[in-house]
Order: C-alpha cells, then sequence, then structure tokens
C-alpha cells in the first residue's frame, strides 16, 4: 500500500470517527434564550447560566453588536443538552464588545451544520477582545471557518489567556483551528492554547485555521491531531493575503505538540504553508508530521511573500522529519531553523537558546511538565504588538543613511532582514538611530527589539 492510500484510508478513519461517534442534541440553546440581564443602558452585564449566554447570542443575531461593552462570565456554564447558536453568526451584526471570562469554564458546545460557517461559541468577532475564556468539550462539525472559541476573529480583534480543552471539530471545507478559525486584519491570539482533534479538507491548524493580513501570535500553543486533505500545521494551517505593506502574520514564542497528517500535501509541524509574508521566531514543534510531499518539521511548502524564521527548533525524532521546511513553490527563502534530538529538545540548553530572543525569558523548563519539553509561563503581562506599534515608529521609511525611531520605549537591539529572509545587519540601538548606508537599495524588514516587545516594519533603501 502506498503512503498515499495509507493517509487516505486514516483520513477516512478520522473524519468518519469524529462525525459519528457523537450523538448531537437536537434541540437549540437558543429556543431557552434568557435575555431578562440586558439593560440597554448599562456597559457592564454579568451571565451566570446556559439560558443568559443563549440570550447574548440571541441579541447579538438581532443586531446588538455590544460594541463598547463588556460581558462578564461570573459562573461555569454547562452547554450540555442542547446545540449551541455561536455569539455573532452575521457579518453585518458580529460580537464587537469585551468579554472577560474571569477564568470560569463553558463546557460541552454542540454544533451541527454541515452547511454553515463561522461556528465556535463565537462565530463573527470584529473588533472584540475576548479574555480569560476557558471551554472544555467542544463538539463541531460543520462546512468550514470553525474554531472551539470563535470562528472568525477580525478587524483588531484580540483572544488573550483563552484555553480549549477535549476539542473536536470537523470541517468539509477550510479555515478550522483548535481555538480560532480565521484570524483576520491586525488581530491577535496571546497566552493561549488548544489541545484535541481538528479535521478537515485544507487551512487547518491546532491553534489558527488561516492568518490573513497582518496577525500576532505569540506565548501560546497546541496539541492534539490535525488531519486534512491538503495544508495543515500543528499551531496554524496557512497563511495568505496580504492587502498592504508591512502586513506581515507574526509568530514568536510558541510551540505546537500536535500531530499532523495531510493527504495530498503541505504539512508542517508548526505551520502548513502559505503566500504571505510570514515571520515565525522563538518557537519549536515536536508532532509527527505525515504527507506525501512538502512535509517539514516547522512548515511544509511556502508559495510567496517573505519568510523570515529565527530561532526555531524541531524535534528529528518525534516528527520523524530531517528537514524543517518541506519545500518551496515560489522563491527559495532562507531560514534559522534546527532540528535537534528528543534529548536536545528537553534540554536546558534549547530553553536558553529559545529564552535569548526574548526580554521577559518565557521559557522554562519542568520534567513533570510538558512531557519534559520547554513550557511556556502565560501569566507574564506582555505588551501587545499593536500597542507596541502604536508606540513605536520609525523614519523615514524611504532612507539612504539612517533610520530614526520615535518611542518612549527601551530600545535594546535590532535586525535587518533582506526579502530572503538573510539578516544583513544586526547590533544595539544607540540614539535611536540605525545606520543604513552600507546596505543595497531593496526593500527590507527591520526588527526591532524593546524591553516591551518586539516589532516589525519595512522599509526601503535607496
Amino acid at each position: 500500500m502506498t503512503k498515499t492510500l495509507q493517509l487516505l484510508l486514516l483520513f477516512c478513519i478520522t473524519a468518519t470517527t469524529a462525525i459519528y461517534a457523537q450523538n448531537y442534541p437536537t434541540t437549540e440553546w437558543i429556543d431557552f434564550a434568557d435575555v431578562t440581564w440586558y439593560d440597554a443602558s448599562s456597559d457592564n452585564f454579568s451571565i451566570t447560566t446556559a439560558e443568559e449566554l443563549a440570550g447574548l447570542a440571541e441579541l447579538v443575531q438581532d443586531g446588538n453588536t455590544f460594541s463598547g461593552k463588556t460581558i462578564n462570565i461570573d459562573a461555569d456554564i454547562d452547554l450540555d443538552g442542547n446545540l449551541w447558536t455561536p455569539i455573532g453568526t452575521d457579518v453585518d451584526f458580529p460580537f464587537s464588545g469585551t468579554m472577560e471570562g474571569n477564568n470560569f469554564t463553558i463546557s460541552n458546545i454542540w454544533i451541527n451544520d454541515v452547511s454553515g460557517s463561522f461556528k465556535g461559541l463565537f462565530g463573527q468577532a470584529f473588533g472584540a477582545s475576548l479574555s480569560d475564556i476557558k471551554i472544555d468539550t467542544a463538539y463541531i462539525n460543520t462546512a468550514d471557518t470553525a474554531g472551539s472559541l470563535v470562528g472568525n476573529l477580525s478587524t483588531e480583534s484580540s483572544v488573550d489567556n483563552s484555553h480549549a480543552i477535549n476539542v473536536n471539530i470537523t470541517c468539509e471545507g477550510y479555515n478550522c483551528g483548535g481555538l480560532v478559525g480565521g484570524l483576520l486584519t491586525d488581530s491577535s491570539v496571546s497566552n493561549s492554547s488548544a489541545a484535541g482533534e481538528v479535521t478537515g479538507e485544507s487551512q487547518i491548524g491546532g491553534l489558527v485555521g488561516s492568518a490573513w493580513d497582518r496577525t500576532d501570535i505569540t506565548n501560546s500553543y497546541s496539541e492534539g491531531n490535525i488531519t486534512a486533505q491538503y495544508l495543515a500545521g500543528g499551531l496554524v494551517g496557512y497563511c495568505t493575503m496580504a492587502f498592504a505593506p508591512y502586513r506581515t502574520n507574526a509568530v514568536d514564542n510558541c510551540y505546537s505538540r500536535a500531530d499532523v497528517t495531510v493527504i495530498l500535501g503541505r504539512a508542517g509541524g508548526l505551520y502548513g504553508g502559505g503566500d504571505s509574508d510570514l515571520l515565525i521566531t522563538n518557537s519549536y514543534s515536536t508532532g509527527a508530521v505525515y504527507a506525501p510531499e512538502f512535509e517539514g518539521g516547522v512548515i511544509g511548502a511556502f508559495g510567496g511573500g517573505s519568510v523570515v524564521i529565527e530561532n526555531t527548533y524541531f524535534d528529528t525524532e518525534s516528527s520523524n522529519m530531517t528537514e524543517g521546511v518541506g519545500g518551496f513553490t515560489g522563491p527559495t527563502q532562507t531560514y534559522d531553523i534546527e532540528g535537534k534530538t528528543t534529548a536536545e529538545m528537553k534540554s536546558q540548553a534549547v530553553v536558553d537558546l529559545l529564552n535569548s530572543g526574548s526580554s521577559d525569558n518565557p521559557w522554562t523548563l519542568d520534567a513533570n511538565e510538558n512531557d519534559g519539553y520547554p513550557i511556556l509561563d502565560q501569566t507574564l503581562s506582555t505588551t501587545q504588538p499593536e500597542e507596541i506599534k502604536l508606540a513605536l515608529s520609525i523614519y523615514p521609511t524611504v532612507v539612504e543613511n539612517d533610520i530614526n525611531i520615535s518611542t518612549q520605549l527601551d530600545l535594546e537591539a535590532f535586525k535587518i532582514f533582506n526579502y530572503s529572509g538573510q539578516i544583513v545587519l544586526d547590533g544595539k540601538i544607540e540614539n535611536k538611530t540605525i545606520q543604513v548606508n552600507t546596505l543595497s537599495e531593496g526593500v527590507y524588514l527591520l526588527n526591532i527589539k524593546t524591553a516591551q516587545g518586539t516589532m516589525t516594519q519595512k522599509f526601503i533603501k535607496k
């Protein structure tokens, strides 16, 4: 039996088991919605029951986006027994407010809609802030764009300190992740995780399905099993669609321990692949990777855009991979990826390497946790990339001699990458100025490290 046939058989078994092993409810929570807690004159609300949470879904469905308002989850909520209607099912009426989960658990999310899209606890979230939300057990069977927490997270939205376990998502199409389906347009995921099973056709990831148009994923991880026909990654399935300059999709201080199986090609331990600018730093993967072509310990294959990968590692033994990148379907890129043995990956030396790229040393080691692999301190208070971007700017962006930095942040060091991903200049930042007169004419990426975090911006050397 060929490897492709073996993978196809495994995919069919996985998908069939995920769909038919569950007896989905037939009644819906939306029919029991309680909206008595809502007062249009108030900006803060407390939700403690499944009926009240369904009331939120009903209110958003009716056109109330909750922009400028805060929802507090103030008790554990069990959604078992009825099908869930996502909060924000319509692109015209998304959830645009703030939800503070307060570390309570929302359990047993059941969604069964094979013709639908944008599925999760939230369906559409635009300009939303979701934090401290815990999800335990989510069964989602749908067409595309699904995650246990949110199907589509877009337009300056953020997810922070939110975690999902016992995730079971089956998509007939694309764009599905363990926590977030689509991550779009200046949105971010930080200090978060997902663990479980995600199966779909394409653009399938353990944490995020697809990242589009300047997104950031930081201090986050994934575990479980990821299965797709085409294009899947342990952490993120795909990145694409840079609509304008400076639209890099970034991953920093993340790891995946998810196994990835792809039938037709493009499977990566961390990232499936993409066709847009991608920056990966200070990260690693350990999951087993299987595909008939374009399989890599970190990335399956990349087709376009600039790929910058720095200080990133993969376990050669557990992944069954010898190469960090499976291949390129576009221009060849260069990258800093190193394969290590399992023993090396579980060493303090790798922790030190991972921490060398971060000012707050988020990585640590505990032989009793994470099977001995490096773990993240997700309690660290980190400045969000968008906040750093607002607090730091460079000028001019078309430069001949010196780049000036305008900021009150504590500047530490810089690295400049060419569009082949090579470091062409680096050093400490002095007097908020970087000399670039020795560079050849062209387009470059400037990575600035501060005590509060990092920022990457494009400039042109003339």
